[in-house]
């Protein structure tokens, strides 16, 4: 079974690990990308990144010197809500193992990484504007969808935006609240949580099956069969 996820645009390099760090999958192709975004001028990235005031002039610092910016392995860099669901401290060799066997994380800027690939401190969302004649989701979809077999099991826990690279069959997992009229809905904020929440727990039972992760039932969330499809798996509380 593999596993994808998102980036976060938050991010923290205090933490470092040296043992284990990987070079990225496609680190010639995020080159291009970083070479490119350096020939822009400060209205041009703003622009074409979506990046105004204080975050433009800290992006464009960040990009026009990206080689000697801030790196570290990429599951220390993401700070956002599903990885702080990780209790990574605490993870011993058996779960640093079937982390870099069984974990991918989506992204824009490198197409998609190992957990202890290196990467530098970046902002770049997909719907960013890098190329005239090319969506970054065209620069990257082949190559990251290559790299799955048709017939391999893919738990999605990424967002819309990240899993819409990979054209493979896959078996997405949503997180849904019950409102007081008895109606549910998702709330990214819990979703990101609870995705953060089941990866763990995935790495930490070093799950492989589906049957397995259907006994998820972390902060009162569990299966709902109702909701749920083939290749959709909907947990609610």
């Amino acid at each position: 079974m593999k596993i994808i996820i998102s980036p976060s645009k938050t991010q923290d390099f205090t933490r470092g690990m040296d043992k284990r760090i990987t070079n990225p999958l496609f680190k010639e192709k995020s080159d291009k990308i970083v070479e490119r975004i350096q020939g822009f001028s400060k209205p041009e990235l703003s622009d074409r990144l979506n990046v105004k005031g204080n975050l433009l002039q800290e992006t464009y610092d960040n990009y026009q010197d990206y080689k000697n910016s801030e790196s570290t392995a990429a599951i220390l860099a993401y700070t956002g809500q599903l990885f702080k669901g990780l209790d990574i401290e605490n993870y011993g060799e058996k779960e640093y193992e079937f982390l870099d066997k069984h974990l991918y994380i989506l992204s824009a800027l490198y197409g998609i990484l190992k957990p202890f690939d290196k990467i530098n401190s970046y902002r770049l969302d997909m719907k960013c504007k890098v190329f005239d004649n090319q969506t970054l989701y065209s620069y990257w979809g082949e190559d990251i969808t290559n790299l799955f077999q048709k017939d391999e099991l893919i738990l999605n826990l990424a967002s819309k935006e990240f899993s819409k690279l990979i054209k493979r069959p896959m078996i997405t997992i949503e997180f849904k609240e019950k409102s007081k009229e008895g109606k549910y809905k998702t709330i990214g904020t819990y979703a990101k949580q609870a995705r953060g929440k089941m990866l763990n727990y995935i790495i930490k039972n070093k799950i492989k099956d589906i049957e397995s992760l259907k006994k998820f039932n972390e902060d009162s969330y569990t299966l709902n069969k109702e909701l749920s499809r083939e290749d959709v798996l909907v947990f609610t509380r």
